[in-house]
């Protein structure tokens, strides 16, 4: 890890378009701006464990949603008329 120190208006730069200034100071807190492409996706700490934490919840609700669509077209295999139908099947129900 790298450890700076700066002061009140100094920057830091990060991969030549990411630019951290330190905009004040005090006894408990440092208030810091940050410039970065519309691209770069800029969380505080406690907001991004919320949005990966939902990633994972949504993930394993499409993971059962999977499951339920095999189910689905093995109960309808009848009417399916793919010559793969097992491979296609089986690879929706190991995903």
């Amino acid at each position: 890890m790298l450890v700076l120190a700066r002061k009140v208006g100094e920057k830091i730069i990060l991969n030549d378009n990411i630019e951290i200034i330190v905009l004040d100071s005090n006894q408990n807190t440092v208030r810091i701006g940050v410039n970065a492409p519309k691209n770069v996706s800029v969380y505080r700490e406690e907001l991004y464990k919320e949005i990966k934490n939902a990633n994972i919840i949504s993930n394993n609700v499409s993971t059962n949603s999977m499951c339920q669509l095999h189910e689905l077209i093995k109960e309808r295999k009848n009417t399916f008329t793919s010559s793969n139908y097992d491979e296609l099947t089986n690879k929706l129900h190991h995903e």
